[in-house]
């Protein structure tokens, strides 16, 4: 049986260790902030990048190539051999499948940060064996509304990092901005439509990994059929740390992911930048006016009304520092994680 009076020694479970990386490069920053905060952290991870090693970090080795099988038995070899009192999931609850059972069986508590909303076999595993699950926002998680596991903590921007320096060479606020990862569930083709509904001096600059590569030739081949071309251009992703520059020269983010918050709306944000998502996302950030339908006629509208103009850089920063910073995020996880409960 696990010792839950020990100090905590966290195993943080995620899929990327890697400072440079576009999406998951924010990784690092949530282990430091729990390090900071006196919790011991051994991590594994899927696949290991440019670190520089300032904790303990196990690959299970898929950045040399290694096969499923592989993976898996070094996953187990890690989880039987390592010390540690607590288990942290970052994301990916099959990893509650593959070692859920050694954990249930030694009594070690268990959690998941998780910011979905479609269930499967892995998540309801996750379900049955976790002491808690955590989520941004009151979307995530939807099967487990009213559930005491079921935890809201807002999202975690780590603020140190991010800097908020305001630049005096911001772009005009006809230059639209969207940081995303490129899938369905972020319907970036609301955003595309509505330059239809706004002057010809609008465009949208899109930066983003092509996950689904069928759904970004789509929305190639939409930017085509409506005489787009010059007025939408697709950058790819940068690491994380080139970001602050991109949220330096712009004025507005769209981002119409539904029934999610991409941390990228809050970085953003500390940049003096308004948010255009949905309602529901809106209200879950605490933006005080936003659209009221996911249209892409509404959407334009609403970016030509200003109503978002009034509320400025100092309002926006504040906004995240009170409800989403990562110290605040650590903070409320660890109310949890350290006694065990």
């Amino acid at each position: 049986m696990a010792d839950i009076n020990q100090k905590p020694s966290v195993l943080f479970i995620t899929q990327k260790i890697h400072e440079n990386d576009d999406d998951l490069g924010f990784v690092i920053l949530w282990v430091k902030e729990f390090i900071k905060q006196g919790v011991d952290v051994k991590v594994i991870c899927l696949e290991k990048g440019d670190f520089n090693n300032s904790f303990p970090v196990y690959s299970l080795g898929k950045e040399k190539g290694y096969g499923k099988v592989r993976l898996s038995l070094r996953f187990l070899k890690l989880i039987l051999t390592l010390k540690y009192n607590r288990v942290f999931v970052h994301m990916n609850p099959e990893y509650f499948t593959l070692g859920g059972w050694y954990w249930f069986l030694k009594r070690i508590p268990m959690y998941l940060w998780y910011t979905h909303y479609t269930m499967h076999v892995h998540l309801r595993l996750a379900g049955w064996l976790c002491k808690r699950m955590f989520a941004a926002t009151p979307q995530s998680l939807p099967q487990y509304n009213g559930s005491p596991k079921k935890i809201i903590t807002g999202h975690g921007i780590d603020l140190v990092f991010w800097g908020a320096a305001l630049s005096e060479n911001r772009q005009p606020p006809e230059k639209l901005l969207s940081v995303h990862r490129l899938c369905r569930s972020k319907r970036l083709e609301l955003g595309i439509r509505a330059l239809k509904h706004l002057p010809d001096e609008y465009s949208l600059t899109v930066y983003g990994r092509d996950v689904e590569k069928d759904y970004v030739q789509e929305l190639h081949n939409l930017v085509s059929t409506e005489g787009l071309s010059e007025r939408v251009e697709f950058k790819g992703p940068v690491p994380m740390h080139e970001l602050k520059a991109v949220y330096q020269g712009h004025r507005i983010v769209v981002n119409m992911a539904s029934e999610t918050i991409d941390k990228t709306m809050l970085e953003a944000m500390l940049f003096g930048m308004y948010p255009i998502t949905t309602k529901a996302n809106s209200q879950a950030i605490g933006l005080p006016v936003s659209i009221e339908h996911d249209d892409p006629k509404e959407i334009a509208d609403f970016i030509l009304s200003k109503k978002w103009e009034q509320y400025d850089a100092t309002y926006l920063q504040n906004s995240v520092k009170e409800r989403h910073s990562l110290a605040s995020l650590i903070r409320q996880i660890n109310e949890y994680i350290k006694p065990g409960n």
